[in-house]
């Protein structure tokens, strides 16, 4: 019975290693990308994988900019018929943009919001977004690290909607990674 005990506490063992090494470098302070440095290994040796792994998020960044994700949605919009202009975003905070945000919100008819939902998804998986299921109403894609979420809502509690209307949003997430 002994015998059957310690395989499984092994690999118990063996688990919680690897994720208190996975979370090792998930520190506010530290990159996350970086790789856990040996501790036997000599300094100079792991200063060029770190310096190296540093400059990956940059690059997943410069791959698909804010900006770029921006003119993305617009064109989204537009191709559905919609002025860009005419939503609200909260993206843009006193004049500062957010790096890892883009968002689009507006009020429309319901029927302008049917017939917009559709066109946006399709103009979006024309631009190279890849579609994600997530099986509700809600359009998801993703792309370069980012995560776009297109819906519309017929009743919020956060705004006010006459039953004629819908919330209209797009919402788009850096969350790292490619």
């Amino acid at each position: 019975m002994y015998i059957r005990v310690r395989p499984r506490a092994a690999a118990v063992i063996a688990l919680a290693a690897s994720a208190a090494l996975a979370l090792a470098g998930c520190s506010s302070a530290g990159d996350p990308a970086a790789p856990v440095a040996d501790p036997k290994a000599p300094a100079a040796a792991s200063a060029p994988a770190s310096s190296s792994a540093k400059s990956t998020p940059k690059a997943d960044t410069a791959l698909l900019a804010r900006d770029t994700v921006d003119e993305e949605v617009r064109s989204a919009l537009r191709t559905a018929g919609l002025d860009p202009a005419k939503g609200k975003s909260t993206a843009e905070a006193k004049g500062t943009k957010n790096p890892n945000l883009v968002d689009w919100t507006a009020v429309l008819p319901s029927t302008q919001a049917d017939f917009a939902l559709p066109r946006i998804g399709a103009q979006l998986e024309h631009l190279g977004w890849r579609p994600h299921s997530g099986g509700t109403a809600t359009l998801s894609f993703e792309k370069a690290g980012w995560v776009l979420l297109v819906g519309s809502v017929k009743q919020s509690t956060g705004v006010p909607l006459r039953s004629t209307e819908s919330l209209l949003t797009v919402n788009a997430t850096y969350l790292g990674g490619g």
